[in-house]
């Protein structure tokens, strides 16, 4: 008699990246300094008292160039997300927007010019610095297209859209250093005030659906907001204004984040 051949296996489940979701992210950011140096009056005047200088000693006001001072200013970004995705076969995609806060500076340009003996009638060496902060990242959105690749529970995709970001006043401070008399210590000045800039972003990034509703995932993204005119003022210490300056200042914003999504879609579903 023929033998009848064992039932077929049922085919393995496979997971449906499909519905809406909804989750926070936390991470850092990293913005390099840009801007056009400023030539102009750049340092108020100062005096230095016994027993610093022999005597009452006056140092005037100097022209000199504001410039950037290089190099990247990092700090923490975090917020929450919400998007939808479409999966097609073994291609997803999806719509996502998202907001984070950050204590991210923007560019600044900062200089200092240092008197001391020999050659001027002081005791000891003094210092004044000058430094313009062209506003600090508050927060940041962003609109996005999301295309990706699922291979089961693991999603890789590529992002970009629009990007807004809202960017706090302009400030200079001016710091007398020790054996300065007049004015003494620190003190500064607003100058533009707050802004919101737009401009674009690209990214791409990692999730992996640990269970059926929630993922665990990384991303990276580059977000360029273009160059900005700011003024600034040069406070004279005294109550007054020694100059107000303008320049370019150019923002473009690095950043890493992990992020934890709950995802409202339907069930794992079989594909043959």
């Amino acid at each position: 008699m023929a033998v009848k051949a064992p039932p077929m296996a049922a085919p393995a489940p496979a997971f449906d990246w499909t519905g809406f979701y909804v989750g926070a992210n936390a991470g850092g950011g990293w913005s390099p300094n840009s801007s056009d140096p400023y030539n102009g009056l750049v340092w108020p005047a100062f005096a230095v008292f016994p027993p610093q200088a022999p005597i009452i000693t006056i140092f005037p006001g100097q022209f000199g160039t504001l410039a950037g001072t290089g190099g990247n200013n990092s700090g923490f970004i975090g917020g929450g997300q919400i998007g939808y995705n479409w999966q097609v076969r073994q291609f997803v995609f999806g719509l996502e927007a998202d907001a984070v806060g950050t204590d991210l500076h923007g560019s600044s340009a900062s200089a200092t010019r240092t008197f001391g003996p020999p050659g001027f009638p002081i005791l000891v060496p003094v210092s004044q610095t000058v430094t313009v902060n062209f506003g600090h990242v508050d927060w940041m959105a962003s609109f996005r297209g999301r295309i990706g690749f699922a291979a089961d529970r693991a999603l890789f995709y590529a992002t970009g859209g629009a990007a807004v970001a809202g960017i706090g006043a302009t400030t200079t401070t001016v710091v007398n250093g020790p054996g300065i008399a007049l004015p003494a210590g620190t003190f500064s000045s607003p100058g533009s005030g707050s802004t919101t800039r737009w401009g674009w972003t690209l990214g791409g990034g990692i999730e992996w659906a640990f269970n059926r509703n929630w993922s665990l995932g990384g991303e990276y993204r580059h977000t360029d907001f273009g160059t900005r005119g700011v003024t600034f003022v040069i406070p004279d210490g005294l109550g007054g204004v020694l100059a107000t300056g303008a320049t370019n200042a150019r923002l473009t914003v690095d950043q890493v984040t992990a992020r934890l999504n709950y995802r409202f879609g339907g069930p794992v579903v079989a594909r043959y």
